[in-house]
This record gives structure tokens, sequence and C-alpha cells, in this order.
């Protein structure tokens, strides 16, 4: 380990520990602002040991993709809330893509969210929603109407600017 972890301080002074989960990689697309839902989950399937950058960006092999991930109904209801709920208590707006790997035992871990998912031809986030009824240009125009709302939403709220001490500069703050 200590060796590692010299190779990794070579790059940055600051270095991610995370810890190794063996499971199912599994993502769920979030849309919403103050009432999200969630599409049908996908699978990533790596086809490498790690699903490293090369894997998912360079590499067209490095992983299968099962859309919708094959899934018991309660895998599903349980991935979706757990979804929805980080996208709600990390007070997302618009979109997310909530990943979260299922372990041999069938828990569900929390692994990341991303709250500007791709929109690419290999993206997960448009393609999950396509296969749960959503298609691409439906899924755009939600997008739109969900900034929009936002927007109306922001503007009731106040800007002022104040000086933190007098060598700064002015600080905006927003309050509600």
């Amino acid at each position: 380990m200590q060796q590692k972890l010299a190779f990794a301080f070579q790059f940055d002074h600051k270095v991610l520990i995370e810890e190794y989960i063996k499971g199912r990689e599994l993502e769920c697309s979030v849309l919403g602002n103050d009432d999200p839902i969630a599409s049908l989950p996908g699978e990533v399937i790596p086809q490498h040991e790690f699903y490293s950058y090369e894997a998912k960006y360079l590499d067209e092999n490095g992983a299968l993709f099962e859309i919708p991930a094959k899934l018991s109904e309660s895998e599903i209801a349980c991935i979706q809330a757990l979804s929805i709920k980080a996208f709600q208590v990390l007070c997302c707006d618009g979109m997310a893509r909530v990943d979260v790997f299922m372990q041999e035992d069938g828990r569900i871990v929390l692994n990341e969210i991303n709250t500007i998912p791709g929109f690419t031809k290999i993206s997960m986030y448009p393609k999950l929603w396509a296969v749960s009824g959503l298609p691409y240009a439906d899924l755009i125009d939600r997008l739109i109407e969900l900034a929009l709302e936002r927007f109306k939403k922001t503007q009731s709220l106040k800007t002022i600017f104040t000086m933190l001490d007098a060598e700064m500069s002015p600080v905006p703050a927003v309050l509600g």
C-alpha cells in the first residue's frame, strides 16, 4: 500500500482512496426539480477487471450495456427510490445520473451522483429515459421546462452586495 500511495502522490498532493465494492454496476437517470422521477436502471458490464477511463471512452469493447438491467421489480423500485432520495438530499435540480453497486447479497450501495451526465451516443442518461418511455426529443423539452421553472423560482429571490472587509471586492449574497 505504501508503494501505491507514494506512486499516487507523484501526481498530486491529494489522493482519494476508495473501498473496492464487488458487485453489479447499475445506473439510474433522475429528472425533475421539486418532484423528481427515476428511469429504469441500466447495467454497465465491464469487459476488463477495472472499468477505467480507457475502457469507458477509448475501448469500444470496454463494456457492455444492459438497458434496462435485468432486475426484479423490487430491485428496480429500491434503486429508483435510492436514486431519487440521493437527488433530493443533495438538492439537485433538473437532471442527474445516480450510480450504484448491487452486491452479491442484494444490498444496494450508492457509488456516486453525476449532476452533469453525458448526452453522447454512448451515454446512459438519454438511453435509460428512452427505454423508460421518454424519447430524446421529449427529454430535451422536459429539461427546458425544468430550467424555466427553476429560473422563475430564482427570480423571486433578492440579491444584495456586501463588503466582507475593505480589501475585498463586493460579494453577492442571495436572500430568500
